[in-house]
């Protein structure tokens, strides 16, 4: 999935202000990939990569037991145990992907200056409301 990327300006473009949706940031995180057109991250600490990219993969794990746990008819309240344990699972990936996201992208768009800062404020205060559901 692509995703639009716009040059970010102090005001919201009508449609904005009138849907609620914010504007996308031109920082490092929103820069496109030539590869694949698609918007990256200044910046990733290599280790919490490689532990977020262990942990999807014991989540797929988890989610494919889930899959066996339905076609054998086991019992509900099993299954419905195992999968407040992928929500967890992947509340903790979250939890990683918001710290790396606040150490490198959102403090570059907070340093460089207010035409950045004001909307990373505002993707901020929409990822925490988000990922608190």
């Amino acid at each position: 999935m692509k995703e639009k990327t716009t040059r970010v300006t102090k005001k919201r473009s009508a449609k904005q202000a009138s849907t609620g949706e914010l504007p996308v940031l031109q920082c490092g995180c929103a820069l496109p990939d030539a590869a694949d057109a698609g918007r990256k991250a200044l910046a990733v600490d290599p280790d919490a990569k490689d532990r977020n990219i262990k942990r999807l993969r014991r989540i797929e794990g988890q989610v494919r037991g889930l899959q066996k746990m339905v076609e054998d008819d086991r019992y509900c309240a099993d299954i419905m145990t195992q999968i407040s344990s992928v929500h967890e699972a992947l509340r903790s990936v979250g939890r990683e992907l918001m710290r790396n996201h606040l150490k490198h992208c959102a403090t570059a768009a907070i340093r460089s200056g207010p035409e950045q800062s004001e909307p990373m404020y505002d993707e901020l205060l929409n990822l925490i409301y988000k990922h608190s559901r």
